[in-house]
């Protein structure tokens, strides 16, 4: 059963109308529920958003259910945007970078800019 990003949110938030129902479904099938790294993803987006510890969602999340795909990069981006104020995106392609330099277009004025993070 795939597992999608409101209904981990109603396990995660302390306070969620639907916790209760989704509590209830958790418990009752726990060991068919998985859910992707994209469904990671949109709960980093929402956690940033709502100014949430992203790094406790995504964690909170991958800590319920299975992820299939590749949990560990949106985990480490969710790290990034917590300690180093990095947007979810920027993280997100700074982690795939692998270290190496990110070329953008990061100013008005269309220059080239270049980052990374060793």
């Amino acid at each position: 059963m795939y597992a999608e990003t409101d209904f981990l949110l109603a396990l995660i938030k302390d306070e969620d109308w639907l916790g209760d129902a989704a509590e209830r479904v958790f418990d009752e099938h726990r060991d068919d529920l998985w859910t992707s790294q994209f469904t990671l993803i949109e709960l980093l987006l929402v956690a940033y958003r709502e100014d949430r510890d992203c790094e406790r969602v995504v964690a909170a999340a991958a800590e319920l259910v299975e992820i299939r795909g590749d949990a560990d990069t949106v985990l480490a981006a969710a790290t990034y945007v917590e300690e180093d104020g990095f947007t979810p995106f920027d993280a997100l392609h700074l982690v795939e970078s692998g270290g190496d330099v990110i070329v953008g277009m990061g100013n008005r004025d269309g220059c080239v800019t270049s980052a990374s993070k060793g």
